[in-house]
């Protein structure tokens, strides 16, 4: 059997997005080695047989010296440990650890999900993210593609020379999310907002539109759950608590039954690689209102499971978000049935498991 080194920049990434293709490698007898910062779901994966390398890494630094330790850092693992594969998942972990494996010719699948987007930046800041993408992904054994922007734009910057998959995001567990009966009546209704509270996730659109739609609607809940990653607006969002507007309800560890409570999701996102939020919404039967961006629209039928709107438009938002409250409840428990289905046709995990397996079995084989 081989031995299967995945690196990330957080526990979080492999326990929510990976566990089913770590378990299921161990469960097929190879040696499962994960490298990332320590966090307490690395227990979940050394109880069941899984070894751990901590390494300390700045996910989103800039400083030169703490990203070549990071490189070195990668450098000497992989020489101790000579994987006969490396799977590596988000950005800095991607870029880097792809570029230690062509060093050491070592195979490497890469998920980099949710690339950044180099419009966002300065030119020399664009410059530079893409020369990562170049020198890290050039010699990939695979890139795995969560949205055709992404693969249509580093496949451009690779020159068309890289292997490639279209994965299905990290898919949804769809025995783990399950079908969740709709809440009983719109007396209340409820949407969440799930992620980082950061600018790019399109934290201000959502509370601009809560403003609107509160105003009108006094029955609207606007829940938010996850954790300030920019403090500027943690006063913002607790005066509109004050005021009734929002609901702050800070990040929980098991959204089950915040997403069964919920009447509809609210995925406001500049871009992603592939939303988990809206795949775990919709796998539990919740309609999902989400902006027009790769990466969120492909987990919603349009008027079907949920609503798209133009991305960063708030009048747009709010038109969908209002059409959404005027549906009948029976139009409501419909959409979230509609948004169920597609995550069992199209986004079951499983078939994003297979595809690793596949790709690992291709490498091995052509090993030997």
């Amino acid at each position: 059997m081989a031995k299967i080194v995945l690196i990330s920049s957080k526990d979080n990434n492999f326990y929510n997005f990976r566990s089913e293709v770590i378990l299921k490698l161990h469960e097929l007898g190879h040696e499962v080695v994960l490298v990332c910062p320590y966090g307490k779901k690395i227990d979940f994966f050394t109880e069941r047989g899984c070894r751990f390398v901590p390494l300390e890494m700045d996910r989103r630094g800039t400083s030169f010296l703490n990203d070549f330790k990071l490189i070195m850092g990668y450098r000497r693992i992989f020489k101790d440990e000579n994987p006969d594969v490396v799977l590596a998942y988000t950005g800095k972990s991607s870029a880097y650890g792809g570029l230690v494996c062509r060093w050491l010719d070592i195979p490497c699948i890469i998920n980099n999900a949710g690339l950044v987007d180099t419009k966002y930046y300065s030119f020399l800041v664009g410059l530079v993210l893409e020369t990562l993408y170049r020198v890290g992904f050039k010699k990939a054994a695979c890139m795995m593609y969560q949205n055709t922007q992404e693969r249509d734009y580093l496949n451009k910057v690779l020159k068309n020379k890289v292997h490639y998959r279209d994965i299905p995001g990290s898919g949804v567990n769809i025995s783990q999310f399950t079908y969740q009966e709709y809440p009983a009546s719109d007396d209340e209704i409820f949407f969440n907002f799930v992620g980082r509270v950061v600018l790019i996730k399109g934290i201000d659109e959502y509370l601009a539109c809560a403003e609107r739609i509160k105003a009108k609607y006094p029955h609207t809940h606007f829940r938010i759950y996850g954790d300030y990653d920019d403090e500027i607006y943690r006063s913002k969002i607790e005066d509109l608590q004050k005021k009734g507007i929002v609901e702050y309800e800070g990040v929980k560890l098991d959204m089950k039954p915040h997403i069964a409570s919920a009447h509809a999701d609210i995925h406001p996102s500049y871009y992603e690689g592939m939303t988990n939020v809206v795949l775990e919404h919709s796998a539990s039967g919740r309609p999902c209102i989400g902006s027009d961006v790769p990466g969120v629209r492909d987990g919603i039928d349009n008027g079907k499971s949920g609503y798209t709107f133009p991305v960063r438009d708030v009048d747009a938002m709010a038109a969908v978000v209002e059409k959404f409250i005027l549906l009948s409840h029976e139009e409501k428990v419909a959409m979230g049935r509609a948004a169920r289905e597609k995550m069992e046709r199209e986004f079951d995990r499983n078939i994003v498991t297979n595809i690793y397996l596949e790709e690992i079995d291709k490498i091995l084989s052509e090993k030997k």
